[in-house]
């Protein structure tokens, strides 16, 4: 006969497990299988280190609003992100990410990115860190003992999203380094990497040992040119006059 009870703790989610053998009348010691599952707490814990901007770090699935691309065939994009979610174990074995692209800013890239993060970190106890190019170089500019507690979090994320590559940096060769560093450690240990650009992979203008390894396993997400952040804004605004105006 097999006992099983469902145990859930701030800490731990999953199953307890208890085999008794009747004909020598003894049980077996409990066992637990986790679920897979983080528990809310632990995720408003990974989210909160994150670093995701404030207006995405609680954003999931159902966030993303596809009807705001309007007529755009936007199938694939869906379909590639649902995947990376579901099949997140098989992207993490592969070392493999994905690159949204478009050239219009504020086409959700960004926001879609987070809810794709906060979706794995919901079955998968993994950290999670968000940081711009611009503000990774700053980091490294700093070498202090905070900035590089910061930095080798990101190096070793099990998901990190690196929004912006592509952005325009000073050209230099510390910089390069730095940017290789961070590109190269990801791509060895199969860590799975999130870019959000303005620029297309083939197009990036940096060291081409870079470019190759984002090449090498990033699956491309290539968004419709449509400002969603403007439209929400648009909304936001019409909402907060309608409001004012009946006071």
């Amino acid at each position: 006969m097999t006992k099983v009870e469902e145990l859930k703790t701030e800490t731990l989610s999953g199953l307890l497990v208890r085999h008794r053998y009747e004909d020598v009348g003894y049980d077996t010691q409990d066992v637990f299988y986790a679920d897979g599952a983080m528990l809310d707490s632990r995720i408003d814990e990974r989210r909160s280190r994150s670093g995701m901007p404030l207006e995405y770090v609680y954003c999931t699935g159902k966030s993303i609003d596809w009807s705001k691309y309007g007529s755009a065939n936007i199938t694939t994009q869906k379909n590639i992100v649902n995947a990376f979610v579901i099949n997140f174990e098989t992207f993490q074995r592969e070392g493999r990410g994905l690159y949204f692209y478009s050239d219009t800013k504020g086409s959700g890239k960004t926001m879609i990115a987070c809810a794709v993060a906060n979706e794995v970190l919901r079955t998968h106890d993994i950290s999670v860190k968000f940081i711009s190019v611009a503000d990774y170089i700053e980091l490294v500019k700093a070498k202090d003992d905070n900035s590089r507690e910061r930095i080798k979090s990101i190096l070793e994320a099990g998901l990190l999203i690196l929004d912006d590559i592509g952005a325009q940096v000073e050209n230099k060769e510390w910089i390069t380094t730095a940017l290789f560093r961070l590109i190269d450690r990801r791509y060895t240990n199969h860590d799975p990497t999130i870019f959000t650009s303005n620029v297309r992979m083939e197009d990036l203008k940096t060291d081409s040992r870079i470019s190759e390894r984002i090449y090498a396993v990033s699956v491309p997400i290539i968004m419709p040119e449509i400002n969603v952040r403007r439209q929400i804004a648009d909304k936001h605004t019409k909402e907060f006059v309608k409001t004012i105006m009946q006071e």
